[in-house]
């Protein structure tokens, strides 16, 4: 209701303005303002490069509007850095996963080997064979 009183009461203010705004312009000649499209299309031109498009009371309606979506841009902008250093991450840990799991086979079959070498020597040891760390080699009679 306030709102709507104070939207009364500004409109013989602005037509005040616009009448004084109007007075002030020089005439143009009525060849010019009577060439039709051009002129309509040359004075929108010339409001929205002077501001007085930003001046209009849609426009100043719209600002919180305009400022909503300037918000929820920067959050989208936030939010997409954000997921994109996420994947980077992840590829990353992804990539450090894959060379753990070689190192692991790795170290699995190294210790494979050994207890097989360990085991094998238990055996030979229990059946009275020594277990030599040299190689073998053919006794020729």
């Amino acid at each position: 209701m306030a709102n709507r009183f104070r939207e009364k009461t500004a409109e013989p203010e602005i037509a005040a303005e616009v009448a004084a705004e109007a007075a002030e312009q020089p005439q143009q000649p009525e060849s010019v303002a009577s060439t039709g499209r051009g002129s309509k299309t040359a004075r929108r031109i010339a409001g929205v490069l002077g501001g007085d498009v930003l001046k209009s009371r849609f426009v100043v309606r719209q600002i919180p509007l305009l400022l909503l979506v300037a918000l929820y841009l920067i959050i989208l902008v936030a939010n997409r850095y954000k997921v994109e250093s996420l994947s980077r991450e992840k590829m990353e840990l992804e990539d450090r996963l894959g060379y753990l799991r070689e190192h692991r086979i790795l170290m699995q079959r190294q210790y494979q080997e050994s207890v097989k070498i360990s085991h094998l020597a238990q055996q030979l040891e229990s059946r009275g064979i020594g277990f030599t760390a040299c190689p073998p080699y053919e006794v020729k009679q």
